[in-house]
């Protein structure tokens, strides 16, 4: 397994819980995200049979970590739900992420120790010790329950069902699995890392008995997700002295489920029991008992978690729809008519809100200046950017006039508080039909068109300057062009020629839309029509689904 970075200081970790032997996984956030797969290309590589080779991907938006699932064969787990590849899922601190056959837990905030949660403590490692007195017992070798037993179970049920957080889910389970097993000690433990530690969510023992000293082999032979068994008096093995020293002779492991991943167990001994002058074994059924009782635990550990989960994705919905809607205040209407000249303007994003922006400012009677703009990246950080971006710049062009200017002036207010991963590409012209030019500033946008009468087209992209945000003393200078009369001119962002479709490419990969297409649809749309819809239209139909992948805009001005 190898983790390639960008920064020094990790922003989150995946601390393996489960599965083979690996070490803390630090991240850090990319413009592109983080891909974990089989592949040697993965930034997290995981080599295993289920893995696939590019499984799923966890990205960073400036607030919260989001998980997406990129179509992999045996599924991405979540808190033991699985993961839909049409919509990505919000992680938050504590959450288990599963891919087969590693469980890792996720640490949204700085912990000591790695990434350890504050407060876990250390298992008993007793493998030499007690290992060949653990045994796992499978489903079909429990005895059944008895009325009474079944009835606990049923008032156990009613208690559990009523829990609306894990600390009363904990004691609810603890005091019925103490009651039905008869074994005084108990705990539900969830695991934190690979190395013996866990964090105790409830604990029951007898009055004035020493803490409790967690048996790691009792713990490992339940990860499997079977009861782990204790008991000397079944077993005709000679105890160690330091199990005899901690007054252990009967002790069970439970394994609660989220799903197929084991997010905690029920951790039963019987140390406490020689209060009545002799030591109790373990009861028969006490490990029937108890699994039921983790069954249901598990189940009603996975409604909080769902309810949780729930919960946050609508606060984060409602969130982004909020800012989206304020997104789109800064953009101009989609159509409008300034003087000679007619525009329509439309910009859709990938996800609920867009690094893309563009902009129509009428300067006088004759001159109007058009701008698009692209925002590296996704996410709350590239629309906060753009939203600046957008806001200084439509004031520098009302104040100078001149695109070089405004776009200079523009780079030196960005450079010194982007985000380190973030810039912006983008073109800036404006159209003078008094004087019959066009001056532009191409900042590593690349997509502009400019047609005239006849139907011909000519790309508008020297300059070859650098994106606003990368060089702070950069000096942008704009480049005359003549303008046709009665032409008209198509400002895209790569959003829509970079879309991916569901045809192929001679090498066999799938093609992108181009500037050929672009092209294309200008060559059939009459003046008069909506070119800019029929590009989206077909945009769409290219890649044969109306949701594009990334953050999309067309800008149509004539004159």
């Amino acid at each position: 397994m190898s983790v390639a970075t960008q920064r020094e200081t990790a922003l989150a970790w995946l601390v393996p819980v489960a599965g083979p032997t690996t070490g803390t996984v630090e991240l850090t956030a990319k413009p592109a995200g983080i891909l974990i797969g089989r592949s040697e290309q993965c930034d997290v590589r995981l080599t295993a049979d289920n893995v696939s080779r590019a499984h799923a991907r966890l990205t960073y938006d400036g607030t919260r970590w989001r998980l997406t699932d990129l179509a992999s064969r045996w599924g991405t787990f979540v808190n033991g739900v699985k993961v839909s590849p049409s919509r990505d899922v919000a992680m938050g601190d504590g959450d288990l992420l599963r891919i087969s056959p590693w469980t890792f837990r996720f640490g949204a905030k700085p912990a000591e120790g790695g990434g350890l949660l504050d407060g876990s403590l250390e298992t008993h490692d007793d493998s030499e010790e007690v290992g060949t007195l653990v045994q796992t017992v499978t489903l079909d070798r429990l005895p059944t329950l008895g009325d009474e037993l079944l009835a606990l179970l049923l008032e156990s049920a009613a208690g559990i069902h009523t829990a609306q957080d894990e600390k009363t889910l904990g004691k609810v389970v603890l005091d019925n699995a103490c009651r039905g097993s008869g074994l005084p000690n108990a705990a539900m433990l969830r695991p934190v890392n690979h190395a013996g530690r866990y964090e105790v969510i409830a604990a029951r023992s007898p009055a004035g008995s020493a803490p409790i000293a967690y048996s790691r082999s009792l713990l490992a032979g339940a990860a499997g997700g079977e009861v782990a068994e204790l008991s000397t008096d079944r077993q005709p093995i000679d105890v160690s002295h330091s199990i005899a020293s901690m007054g252990v002779r009967s002790a069970l492991c439970v394994p609660i489920l989220l799903g197929q991943t084991v997010a905690a167990f029920l951790y039963l001994d019987s140390r406490g029991d020689e209060g009545a002058g002799h030591r109790l074994p373990l009861r028969p059924h006490a490990s029937a008992f108890c699994l039921a009782l983790g069954r249901m635990a598990g189940l009603a550990l996975a409604n909080l978690t769902r309810v949780e989960m729930e919960r946050r994705a609508a606060q984060i919905e409602s969130d982004l729809a909020a800012a989206a809607a304020a997104q789109r205040w800064i953009l101009p209407r989609r159509q409008g008519n300034f003087g000679p000249y007619a525009y329509t303007g439309e910009s859709r994003p990938g996800s609920h809100l867009g690094g893309d922006f563009y902009d129509v400012i009428p300067l006088d009677a004759d001159r109007l200046a058009v701008a698009v703009g692209d925002v590296s990246g996704h996410g709350v950080a590239a629309s906060v950017l753009m939203t600046a971006s957008a806001g200084f710049l439509h004031a520098a062009l009302q104040e100078v006039g001149d695109p070089g200017a405004a776009v200079t002036r523009l780079n030196r207010f960005v450079c010194p508080r982007r985000p380190m991963d973030k810039f912006v590409t983008l073109w800036v012209g404006v159209f003078d039909l008094r004087a019959g030019v066009l001056r532009y500033v191409d900042a590593g946008h690349g997509y502009a068109l400019l047609g005239n009468g006849a139907g011909d087209t000519r790309r508008l992209n020297e300059g070859g300057n650098y994106p606003v945000g990368v060089e702070q003393d950069t000096v942008y200078e704009a480049t005359t062009v003549p303008l046709p009369a009665g032409g008209r001119a198509l400002l895209i962002s790569d959003g829509l020629v970079e879309q991916l479709g569901t045809s192929f490419d001679a090498e066999g990969k799938p093609a992108a839309f181009a500037t050929t297409g672009v092209q294309r649809v200008m060559g059939e749309t009459s003046p008069g029509e909506d070119l800019v819809a029929a590009l989206f239209e077909a945009v769409a139909k290219h890649a044969g689904r109306p949701a594009l992948s990334d953050d999309a805009t067309a800008v149509l001005v004539e004159w």
